[in-house]
């Protein structure tokens, strides 16, 4: 601590060692953006973290490449300070180039981990995990406000993810208000897979929120073509919220394009659509899937390849003026649905509104005592008990923050008394 490296220092790999810890003190560390080759060894990690009780914000953005990775990104907020990310462009798709569009963090090698970071403001996407990377987990972050619009168009992804090889883990964050899609697990190259990709307990709601120019989803996994399809995709106890005035698509769109392989929904709480397309084997249970909007509860579409599928013990609702069921274009009342497809069998349709609460406490793996708390407030009540034994013992000092606003004051705060 007496001689501290300098953050650029730090990070571009020319200082540190396999196994070696860069504490991040408090302060605004202004590294603009960087392109860095560091690396560590396997189960010898290099770790940037922020020191416990402190606040480092770092101003700028960072891109991993041509490494063997072993590196850690923990505990610290990476926002952009610069606020030119409208574009008066026509035309240009998605490159525009009076603007500078970057990824928060961008990851071309393997073997990378980010836990518990804040990713803010950035031009482009929060996090984007490219087709070379693989073995990459994102846990526990906060995703909010990235991208960019100009008058034809508008892009910035909470987090985008490719790739076919190795494993991606997207776990236990909180997506919101980006400018594109918040979780967008897409490809689109020639002759390419996405697979490999689990989602699980994460939180996406406000996709588009940043712009008026086009609409986005929450949820996009899947491929369009010249990709070649999707395959092991995984979506476990994820969590949506589609706002009343929100001018984002209200499906989940699990498959686009192209023939894919296997896909797992389960256990998925999903105020949504669903739509799915074109899998070839499918395990669906345990979800909750109940749009409060006047389209399809589930749309699923087969025409190009034959469906094996496991498909139980869900919950379904729709709204009074909404729809039932669809299978390729042809439209289901539940009973008939069972009938044609055999699946859903001891499943559960309601027509009405979603009421009372549901509450979720998902402790974090990496920091002891703290928790996402998640609570659907259907009736509006003033007051939602929460038990959160599962994360905090008796006794511990806590407090409750608003992710939307996670600086300011806590809104609740005391010692746990069980």
């Amino acid at each position: 601590m007496a001689q501290p490296y300098d953050l650029t220092t730090a990070l571009s790999g020319e200082v540190g060692q396999p196994g070696d810890t860069f504490w991040l003190c408090g302060g605004n560390y202004v590294v603009g953006h960087i392109d860095t080759k560091i690396e560590g060894a396997p189960e010898m990690p290099i770790t940037f973290r922020q020191m416990p009780g402190e606040r480092a914000r770092v101003d700028g953005s960072l891109t991993f490449y041509q490494s063997t990775g072993n590196l850690v990104l923990r505990d610290f907020e990476l926002y952009r300070s610069d606020p030119n990310r409208l574009s008066a462009q026509n035309g240009v798709g998605f490159e525009p180039t009076d603007i500078r569009i970057i990824p928060g963090i961008a990851s071309y090698s393997p073997n990378l981990s980010f836990i518990n970071l804040i990713v803010r403001d950035q031009t482009r996407h929060g996090f984007y995990i490219s087709q070379i990377s693989q073995n990459n987990l994102i846990y526990g972050c906060i995703v909010f406000n990235n991208g960019w619009e100009s008058p034809d168009n508008a892009e910035g992804h909470g987090i985008y993810a490719q790739g076919a090889t190795g494993t991606k883990e997207v776990a236990d964050n909180l997506v919101f208000n980006n400018s594109g899609a918040n979780m967008h697990i897409y490809e689109n190259a020639t002759n390419r897979l996405l697979a490999g990709i689990t989602l699980e307990g994460n939180v996406a709601f406000n996709a588009g929120a940043l712009q008026n120019v086009r609409a986005y989803r929450d949820w996009i996994v899947g491929v369009d073509v010249p990709a070649a399809g999707a395959d092991q995709i995984v979506l476990k106890e994820n969590m949506g919220y589609h706002p009343p005035a929100s001018g984002a698509y209200d499906q989940v769109q699990i498959g686009r394009e192209g023939v894919n392989g296997s896909v797992a929904l389960v256990k998925n709480y999903l105020p949504q659509g669903l739509v799915m397309n074109n899998w070839t084997d499918a395990t669906v249970t345990g979800n909750l899937v109940a749009p409060q909007t006047p389209g399809y509860i589930l749309s699923l579409n087969q025409a190009q390849v034959t469906l094996a599928a496991a498909w139980n013990d869900n919950s379904y609702l729709r709204s009074p003026s909404g729809k039932a069921f669809q299978r390729d274009l042809i439209e289901y009342g539940f009973s008939d649905w069972q009938s044609a497809t055999g699946y859903d069998q001891n499943s559960t349709f309601t027509v009405g509104s979603l009421s009372g609460t549901k509450v979720f406490v998902r402790p974090n793996r990496y920091q002891n005592g703290r928790a996402h708390i998640i609570v659907y407030n259907w009736d509006n009540r003033s007051s939602v008990p929460v038990d959160v034994s599962s994360a905090l013992a008796r006794g511990t000092p806590y407090e409750v923050r608003n992710t939307q606003d996670f600086f300011a004051r806590p809104v609740a705060s005391g010692v746990f008394d069980g």
